[in-house]
């Protein structure tokens, strides 16, 4: 593990994982330089990679840099494995296999046996299908190695054919997650699905999809899969009342088996996350609160601390976007300023999505207030500090409330920038309708922010406008922010609320 690797996993670490690792190390006799270099790490005055090395350097004359990065690295996974096994099933029986391996090798064969058919049963019991079966191939070399002792013809042929129903079901969800890594994959590289055309494209895999499903696994895993095949694939065609029905499915199926959830649970703040947008899109907005309350719920002590900080942007994002769907600006601004500094900067590397949507909305607050200058510095920290995805329809919005604040403010230049950067940078990428509009209108504006068009013109561009409001295609970045209602406003000659700016705030 390099040292920048090691600082990273350091900063991960919850307080409670700290204390443990502390704990383990009290064990030990001797020298700790380790700790050392830990403390130093773990101090917020040592980024730079260089000053921690020579503070590590100063601070101990005889530890060796590289040996202690290494022995640290190695007590830190350690110290996590442990942890884990206490709480989580997987790590326990992974951790019985390597005592029944230890069993056999010292010739206690019959305390193994016993230890692996209460394996066997925990596997089965959450569904850990590969641990299951390794189980039975256990006992079947053990049967073969000590000459069947006890075992009938029938009673093999059972055992063995109870292995391969197993290496079935393990079959089965692996043909299941091929076809939803497939649909992922295109959806990223490809981007959200635009046309009918594109939607065709993806017809094999959702006919494949349906061929799994008819088949008799029934699963926790295999439904899962299914569920999160058809939400995913429903919410980037736009059809949010079939994903909705789907996410409804998938958050009941997950609540009702807790036990076979992964820690963290990844795929419940999927679903929990799904229902709130899909809910959204269909203009139902009553509903949200209860499911918010839920995802507020996942930021727990039995959780990594990554997961945490992952719960805590997704909640707060979310949170935003509920005020601003009632027109609660004021409300949210102030629930703004009560974010801790540490959900805005800390753990970026956990989701790419996730962060450019909390400092996009952020932003968009402040550009529904007038506040250019505010929203401005949003979306300058996340442009320099992301490199934006292409594919991500985020990056699109954020980029796009870019240009529109420059436009507001009257900076022509560095609005003819900003339009040929954004038109290079998604060179690649299928115009939506509602950009090519945008672009066409800020182009014929005047510099002050005026647009003078003939009556028949206006009503063709309004009637455009209504058409792309109401496409399912386009509403995925208009879910985002409602651009078609600011470039309907500006041909009406109406303004927007960010008209309103005082001169001081447009000296940036």
């Amino acid at each position: 593990m390099t040292p920048s690797s090691l600082v990273k996993l350091i900063n991960s670490l919850s307080p409670s994982e700290k204390r443990y690792f502390k704990l383990q190390s009290q064990v030990q006799n001797g020298d700790k330089e380790y700790l050392l270099l830990f403390d130093i790490m773990d101090s917020d005055d040592y980024i730079d990679i260089g000053k921690v090395k020579a503070e590590f350097k100063n601070r101990s004359t005889r530890g060796s840099w590289e040996n202690t990065c290494v022995y640290l690295s190695n007590m830190l996974v350690d110290s996590l494995v442990r942890a884990k096994k206490e709480k989580d099933i997987f790590f326990d029986l992974l951790h019985q296999i390597q005592e029944v391996k230890i069993l056999k090798e010292r010739s206690l064969e019959q305390e193994a046996f016993k230890q692996i058919k209460k394996v066997q049963q925990k596997a089965a019991q959450f569904q850990l299908h590969w641990i299951e079966y390794y189980c039975y191939r256990y006992e079947l070399n053990f049967h073969a190695d000590n000459n069947f002792p006890g075992l009938n013809d029938d009673n093999l042929i059972k055992l063995q054919m109870k292995g391969k129903d197993v290496l079935k079901s393990m079959n089965h969800i692996h043909d299941h997650y091929s076809l939803y890594e497939v649909l992922k994959y295109r959806l990223i590289h490809s981007g959200k699905i635009i046309s009918e055309e594109g939607k065709k494209k993806l017809n094999d895999l959702v006919l494949s999809e349906m061929v799994l499903v008819a088949g008799k696994s029934k699963s926790f895993s295999s439904q899962k899969l299914h569920l999160l095949f058809q939400s995913f694939f429903f919410t980037d065609i736009g059809d949010y009342p079939s994903a909705l029905k789907s996410f409804y499915q998938l958050n009941e199926l997950l609540e009702k088996n807790e036990a076979f959830i992964d820690n963290p649970p990844l795929d419940y703040l999927s679903a929990l996350l799904g229902i709130m947008e899909s809910l959204r899109m269909l203009g139902n907005s009553s509903e949200v609160p209860y499911y918010l309350d839920k995802l507020k719920r996942l930021d727990q002590n039995i959780h990594p601390e990554y997961f945490r900080y992952l719960v805590r942007k997704t909640f707060s994002t979310q949170q935003i976007v509920s005020l601003l769907a009632v027109d609660q600006l004021n409300e949210a601004s102030k629930f703004l300023d009560t974010i801790p500094i540490d959900v805005f900067d800390n753990y970026a590397m956990v989701d790419e999505e996730k962060q450019c949507e909390l400092y996009f909305f952020s932003s968009l607050v402040h550009f529904k207030l007038g506040n250019l200058r505010k929203s401005h510095l949003f979306l300058r920290e996340i442009m320099n500090t992301l490199k934006l995805p292409e594919q991500l329809l985020v990056s699109k919005a954020i980029r796009l409330l870019n240009i529109l604040v420059y436009f507001e403010k009257g900076e022509l230049i560095h609005l003819e920038y900003e339009i040929r950067s954004y038109k290079r940078f998604f060179l690649q990428s299928r115009s939506l309708k509602i950009e090519k509009l945008l672009f066409k209108i800020i182009a014929s504006s005047s510099a002050n922010r005026r647009i003078r068009l003939m009556p028949a013109a206006q009503r063709k561009i309004l009637n455009e406008l209504d058409s792309i409001k109401t496409d399912r295609y386009e509403q995925q970045l208009l879910r985002y922010f409602d651009f078609s209602v600011w470039t309907k406003n500006l041909v009406q000659g109406k303004g927007y609320k960010a008209d309103t700016i005082s001169k001081k705030e447009k000296s940036f």
